[in-house]
């Protein structure tokens, strides 16, 4: 009966060993394919826009056009580059306005940073990065998706720099109230630091992201009008920066970020809100995310919305009819 045993225990142990001896070499194949295809695709790695040191680190900062009025487009979370995600709508603005992206720490071309920013912080360095490159406001905010909390920050803020905020599906503060217990996110902080470390590893490491369908998971490579010369740099940022630490942990100075926002009244500025179907914002029903934009704006004399009937990133499906409404309700005000 030893005996069996001893052969058994020497069978697992083979196998164990291969199974080891497998993924070791799986590891060291997709290590080196992803470092090879790295190399070839520095070419397209060529920043957009200007980079512009802010606190030791480079912020991207695009513009585009010229006209009196200036749009600043705010991104949403965990898109690598904003640039790209906004440009089916803003090419067709450009030519009547100045257009300007700023890509936040972590995102496009600007550089990852230390720790977990609070969003006031980012919101300065985005306006000292402004300053540097002499874009003076006052601005009209398009935040697409979790920047809409940024924008209503900055006018809060700084209400003499926000002539309106024209939200692409924005979040709005009760959104987080209703999907986050902001005390369990305080209490887990460091513990998701840490997941989130290991995930990056073995993203940034294998190169991951390359095994995920981007033209099929990305509206603006579905139903936008990126050239193909776009979609390759799209793809090699993508390759190169997602995930990120900093992408990822940014949520993570939501408390705060809620406890600062709630602690000062609504700005007091001109919004329009284009509301999607609320078809993929994982709540507990579309209505709910369509209402609790409505109710943002209930008691706001100058707060208007138009609904549409698409998904999240209606920038790249609806681009054309948002454009013409943004510019009829920029020629009212």
């Amino acid at each position: 009966m030893q005996s069996l045993m001893k052969k058994v225990l020497k069978v697992i142990g083979k196998v164990i060993l291969g199974i080891v001896i497998l993924v070791l070499l799986a590891g060291v194949c997709l290590f080196s394919y992803h470092k090879i295809q790295s190399a070839r695709e520095e070419k397209y790695l060529v920043p957009l826009g200007e980079l512009v040191e802010i606190n030791g680190h480079n912020i991207s900062v695009y513009t585009e056009g010229t006209g009196e009025k200036t749009l600043v487009f705010l991104q949403g979370g965990g898109m690598p580059s904003p640039i790209l995600e906004a440009k089916s709508l803003f090419s067709l603005l450009s030519d009547d306005y100045r257009i300007v992206v700023i890509e936040r720490p972590g995102y496009g071309f600007s550089d990852e940073v230390e720790g977990v920013p609070a969003l006031d912080t980012i919101l300065n360095g985005e306006r000292e990065a402004l300053s540097k490159l002499e874009i003076d406001g006052p601005y009209i905010l398009i935040p697409h998706s979790a920047s809409g909390i940024e924008a209503i920050l900055w006018a809060q803020l700084y209400p003499e720099e926000v002539e309106a905020i024209i939200g692409l599906d924005m979040s709005v503060p009760a959104y987080y109230e209703k999907m986050y217990d902001m005390d369990e996110m305080r209490a887990m902080k460091e513990d998701m630091e840490a997941s989130v470390d290991s995930m990056v590893f073995m993203y940034r490491t294998f190169g991951l992201t390359r095994f995920q369908p981007i033209d099929d998971l990305l509206d603006s490579f579905k139903t936008g009008t990126l050239t193909d010369e776009d979609k390759a740099v799209y793809k090699a940022l993508a390759y190169k920066i997602y995930p990120n630490k900093t992408m990822m942990t940014g949520m993570l100075s939501l408390p705060e970020d809620m406890d600062l926002i709630c602690s000062m009244p609504k700005p007091d500025v001109p919004m329009l809100m284009f509301i999607s179907n609320g078809e993929e914002l994982g709540m507990d029903s579309p209505e709910t995310w369509i209402e609790l934009q409505k109710e943002y704006i209930s008691d706001k004399e100058n707060g208007t919305y138009i609904q549409l009937d698409c998904g999240h990133s209606m920038h790249n499906i609806e681009y054309v009819r948002i454009s013409e409404e943004i510019k009829a309700y920029l020629d009212q005000e």
